[in-house]
């Protein structure tokens, strides 16, 4: 069983890291697209995701354990498995938000992914005949 809640922690884990990237893509901010920006995201976030990685490894165990009796206190009934989807989802994300505060880890994917540059068009105003040719 304590594998099987390692797993399922770590594919909460791995989630939130997709919704992520997703949100990231499909912004119209960067210059992320398809499987290219996919990895494009993971580089400049690399330092930041293992930390993320190494802080959850280590609340993992208070996480599933902690947590599974204080809601059994309650009476509530969850078991471990569940606690650690949404322990590995929640630890996640809460780090996201904690280690956004740190100037060094934080990554403005807009600034170093630009979007690509628009193409202009001109505008088309009212359109009018020329003025006659002197002497017409």
């Amino acid at each position: 069983m304590h594998s099987l809640n390692v797993v399922v922690f770590i594919i909460g884990w791995l989630l939130f890291v997709a919704l992520q990237i997703q949100n990231s893509v499909r912004s119209s901010s960067n210059g992320l697209t398809g499987s290219a920006g996919w990895l494009a995201w993971l580089k400049l976030h690399a330092v930041e995701l293992l930390m993320r990685a190494f802080v959850s490894a280590l609340l993992y165990g208070y996480i599933v354990n902690q947590v599974q009796e204080k809601i059994a206190a309650v009476g509530f009934s969850l078991t471990s498995t569940s606690i650690a989807g949404f322990g590995g989802l929640a630890a996640n994300s809460l780090l996201y938000q904690f280690f956004g505060l740190i100037p060094w880890l934080r990554v403005e994917v807009g600034e170093l992914a630009p979007p690509a540059p628009t193409p202009l068009v001109p505008s088309v105003g009212r359109i009018t005949a020329p003025p006659p040719a002197p002497g017409a």
